[in-house]
C-alpha cells in the first residue's frame, strides 16, 4: 500500500527488486480487465506494460490535429496545404501531404512484411475540398499512430533521420550555424555552436566536449537535455540567471529533433506571460548508489554537485535536520564537493524532479496534490480534510502498466498500481506533463533494469558495440564548420544509450511497451508477490 513519507529513503535493496522481478516473470497471465471508460470522446493515447522486457523502450505518440496553408518558396505565390504534425504533445512541424506520402512510401518498401495497420491516404487528381482535407488528415494521424505500435519500424533510425527533417524543413531557417545557450545545474550558462539541424544527440556529444568529459556516452545517458520554464507563475522570466535559476521542466528533448529548432517554436508557440522556455542540463541518476559510483569522476562530480547545490538552495530537500543541515553548509564553505553528495544522499527528499501541482484521484477524486519523480518511485503529497500534509509513495517496481489518455481535450497520466497480493488500484493524474511523466518513469524502469544485470554498464555497453556491426548512415546536411569535430547520425553501433534516455536503438530487451489508439495488452500478473514482499 502507499506508504506514509519516512525518514530513510524509500529505495528498496537490488535483492527486494530482484524477488519482485523474477514474481513478475514466473507468474502466470490472468485476466485483468481494465476499468471501463463511459465518456464517447475517452481515448487511450499511449500505454506501457513495465512487465515485457522484450518491447521497445522509449514512447512516442504523433498526431496530426490541424493543417495551415503555406506559400512555395520557390515562387512566393503558389499556395499549398501543409499538416501540422505534433510529436509527444507538442508542435514538431508543418509538411506537405507530398512529403509525408514519400515517406510512407519509403516504409512500405523497406517494412512491407513488418507493417500491420491503416494504409497511408492514396493520392487525388482534384484539389481536395475542406472536408476531404480533414479526413485525409485524420487518416494521416491513424497512420502514424499505428506505424510507433511496431517497435522494428519505430526504433529504426530512417524514422528518426525522417521526423528529423521534417521539422528542419519546415522550420526554415535563414542561417546554418547558431549559438545554442545550455544552462547547467546551478542556473550557469554554457554556450556551444552548433548547426541548425544538429540533433539532441549530437548536442549533447558537442556539450560534454565541452564540458570536459572523457567519455561521452556515460555524459549522455547519465544526464539529459530538457526544455524547461521559471517555476513561479506569477513571474515573468526573460532571462535565466544563478540567481533566479529554479526550472522547472516542460519537455524531455529526443534524437527526432533539433533543440535550437525546437526551442525557437516553443517560445514562438507556447510562451504565455512572459514565461519563455530554455535549455537546461538534468541528472537522470534515480537511485543514490549508482551515483556514488560515479563519484571517482571529477567531471560527474563537478556538475552533479552544482545541481544538487540549487536543489538545496531552492529548498527542494527540505525537510533536512538540524546536524545534516550543519554538515552540507560546512561542506559547502570548505568546497568539500564529494561530501556534500555523499551527505545528500542520506536525504530522503534528495534527487527528486518536481513537477507541476495537479489533481489526482488518490486517496479520493480531485484531490489537488503536488509530484515528483526520483528514488525510483512517484510521491505525490496531499493533505487531507484537517489540513493535514500526507506523502504516499509509488514504487516503480509495483507499478504495472502505465498509459496516457485523454477526454476532449484534457490528458491525464495514468498508472496501475499493486497495492497487495492481487489487489490493483488505477492513480489517475490530471496533468499537462503527462508524456514527460512517462519519459521520466521510462527512464526510471531502464536503470532498474540495468542494475539487475550482472554486468557493469561499461561491460554493457563494450557487449552492445561487439555484438553489431559498424555501418555509418551519412547524412545530408549542409557543409559543417571545418574547425568542428564531424557528426553524423549512425546506427545502433555508437548512437548506444544503456539508461533508455534517448531515443536509441538497442538489441536486448526492452522494458516497456508503447501503442497507440489501443487498449493496453494483458500483461504478467504479481501472484507470485506476497504482502511481506511488499
Amino acid at each position: 500500500m502507499a506508504r506514509n513519507y519516512g525518514e530513510k529513503p524509500s529505495t528498496s535493496s537490488m535483492e527486494e527488486d530482484l524477488e519482485i522481478e523474477q514474481s513478475m516473470r514466473n507468474a502466470s497471465i490472468i485476466d485483468h480487465q481494465y476499468e471501463p471508460e463511459h465518456h464517447k470522446d475517452y481515448r487511450v493515447l499511449n500505454a506501457f506494460d513495465p512487465a515485457d522486457k522484450s518491447t521497445y523502450s522509449d514512447m512516442i505518440h504523433i498526431d496530426v490535429p490541424d493543417t495551415k496553408t503555406l506559400v512555395e518558396r520557390s515562387d512566393g505565390v503558389t499556395k499549398y496545404t501543409a499538416y501540422n504534425i505534433h510529436i509527444n504533445g507538442w508542435y514538431h512541424g508543418s509538411v506537405r501531404f507530398s512529403n509525408l506520402y514519400e515517406f510512407a512510401e519509403h516504409i512500405k518498401q523497406k517494412f512491407s512484411q513488418k507493417y500491420k495497420g491503416p494504409e497511408f491516404p492514396a493520392k487525388k487528381l482534384f484539389k481536395l475540398d475542406q472536408k476531404a482535407v480533414d479526413d485525409r488528415r485524420q487518416k494521416i494521424a491513424k497512420y502514424f499512430q499505428a506505424l510507433v505500435q511496431h517497435p522494428e519500424i519505430a526504433r529504426h533510425y530512417l524514422i528518426e533521420k525522417k521526423l528529423l527533417g521534417f521539422q528542419i524543413d519546415s522550420f526554415r531557417a535563414t542561417s546554418q550555424y547558431v549559438s545554442l545557450d545550455i544552462y547547467l545545474g546551478n542556473g550557469e550558462k554554457t554556450t556551444i555552436k552548433c548547426l541548425v539541424s544538429d540533433s539532441t544527440l549530437e548536442i549533447m556529444r558537442i556539450l560534454a566536449e565541452k564540458l570536459g568529459f572523457n567519455n561521452k556516452d556515460e555524459f549522455i545517458y547519465h544526464f539529459g537535455l530538457f526544455m524547461a520554464k521559471g517555476r513561479n507563475p506569477s513571474a515573468a522570466c526573460y532571462s535565466v540567471t544563478p540567481d533566479n535559476f529554479n526550472p522547472l521542466l516542460t519537455r524531455f528533448l529526443r534524437n527526432f529533433e533539433a533543440p535550437f529548432v525546437s526551442l525557437s517554436t516553443a517560445n514562438q508557440k507556447y510562451n504565455e506571460n512572459g514565461h519563455y522556455n530554455f535549455l537546461c542540463i538534468r541528472k537522470l541518476i534515480w537511485d543514490t548508489r549508482i551515483e556514488e559510483s560515479a563519484l571517482n569522476d571529477g567531471t560527474f562530480v563537478e556538475l552533479m554537485y552544482k545541481q544538487a547545490v540549487q536543489d538545496y538552495k531552492n529548498g527542494h530537500l527540505d525537510p533536512v535536520k538540524e546536524d545534516l543541515e550543519c554538515k552540507l553548509k560546512s561542506c559547502m564553505q570548505r568546497n568539500d564537493k564529494i561530501m556534500f553528495l555523499r551527505t545528500c544522499h542520506l536525504l530522503p527528499t534528495y534527487s527528486y524532479e518536481i513537477l507541476s501541482p495537479c489533481t489526482c484521484d488518490y486517496p479520493k477524486p480531485g484531490t489537488p496534490c503536488e509530484i515528483k519523480f526520483g528514488r525510483r518511485q512517484i510521491v505525490l503529497t496531499t493533505k487531507d480534510e484537517l489540513g493535514t500534509t500526507k506523502q504516499s509513495l509509488f514504487r516503480a517496481t509495483r507499478i504495472r502498466v502505465w498509459r496516457i489518455t485523454q477526454i476532449v481535450d484534457k490528458v491525464s497520466f495514468q498508472f496501475e498500481y499493486l497495492m497487495a497480493k492481487d489487489t490493483f488500484e488505477w492513480i489517475t493524474l490530471e496533468t499537462d506533463q503527462s508524456i514527460l511523466m512517462s519519459l521520466l518513469l521510462q527512464s526510471i524502469g531502464s536503470e532498474i533494469l540495468y542494475e539487475h544485470n550482472n554486468m557493469s554498464i561499461e561491460q554493457q555497453v563494450m557487449k552492445e558495440k561487439q555484438s553489431k556491426g559498424s555501418y555509418v548512415e551519412k547524412t545530408d546536411k549542409l557543409p559543417r564548420d571545418p574547425k568542428k569535430p564531424i557528426i553524423v547520425l549512425k546506427n545502433a553501433v555508437e548512437e548506444t544509450d544503456p539508461l533508455g534516455v534517448m531515443e536509441h536503438y538497442h538489441n536486448y530487451n526492452r522494458m516497456l511497451t508503447t501503442i497507440s489508439d489501443g487498449i493496453p495488452q494483458r500483461n504478467q500478473a504479481f501472484t507470485d508477490i506476497t504482502n511481506d514482499d511488499l
